[in-house]
């Protein structure tokens, strides 16, 4: 049941880019696409001004003398890129889930808009500060929960053999069904879940969720083109997934 729901929720993306072109939301997939290449600029002009004289610095009073050089410094300027890029993917999630919430939120609710023939509400600036910390309080938790995780995951390399497949397999995991449950959250958030019921309705259905989440993680892992369209496609898979789920909860007699 588990892997059935969780490749249901891999597999929705395919719906979800026929809703994609069938509505016409190309635009609203390009706008959080543009935001991500704005937040990968950030971080390339962040390591282009600070990595280098914090290279030299720890070249020049934290390598002893005799290794201190021309290579040590090469050597330590591309740790620190490689450290950089490990912050920047652990945080472009909480980034994009956070502060791209009205823009993702606004775009599921013309997803739901377009399948049901709804209207859409009107944006208001009290709206678009709720969405803001909506998004605040439910990712910064989930954040919380997924940097604990990761780093039981990431103690399970010191096993041998199977250590290294096993914490891969969990870091997946645990990217996936934390990214799933900020996109599904917006769907949730403006049919008036508490934080409280979204948190259990994720519980709930945590395969579909993790599922949905995977589909965003595995699109991140392709250069550029991954970054720009991920968001967009992962907010209508969720939302898809979401009220899927709602309408099954909803109509369900028990």
């Amino acid at each position: 049941m588990f892997l059935k729901e969780l490749f249901a929720g891999i597999l929705i993306y395919k719906k979800a880019h026929q809703v994609i072109i069938k509505q016409k939301l190309w635009p609203w997939i390009a706008v959080p696409g543009v935001m991500s290449f704005c937040y990968l600029l950030f971080l390339a002009i962040s390591g282009m001004i600070f990595l280098p004289e914090l290279s030299a610095y720890i070249n020049e009073n934290w390598v002893p003398g005799f290794m201190s050089g021309g290579v040590t410094y090469f050597m330590v300027s591309i740790l620190l890129w490689l450290f950089l890029m490990i912050i920047g993917y652990l945080s472009y999630q909480q980034v994009v889930l956070i502060f791209f919430s009205p823009i993702l939120g606004f775009l599921s609710e013309m997803v739901e808009a377009g399948m049901y023939d709804l209207k859409l509400p009107q944006f208001t600036v009290q709206n678009f500060v709720k969405d803001i910390l909506r998004g605040l309080a439910i990712n910064m938790r989930n954040f919380g929960w997924m940097l604990f995780f990761t780093g039981i995951a990431w103690l399970l390399c010191i096993l041998p053999l199977v250590g290294a497949l096993i914490s891969t397999a969990l870091l997946l995991l645990i990217q996936s069904y934390y990214s799933g449950f900020g996109l599904v959250d917006y769907t949730l958030e403006r049919k008036q879940f508490s934080v409280s019921d979204s948190i259990a309705f994720v519980h709930d259905h945590k395969a579909r969720v993790t599922g949905v989440g995977m589909g965003f993680v595995l699109m991140l892992l392709i250069p550029v083109i991954g970054w720009f369209f991920a968001p967009g496609y992962g907010t209508v898979a969720a939302t898809l997934s979401a009220l899927e789920k709602i309408h099954d909860v909803r109509t369900d007699p028990s």
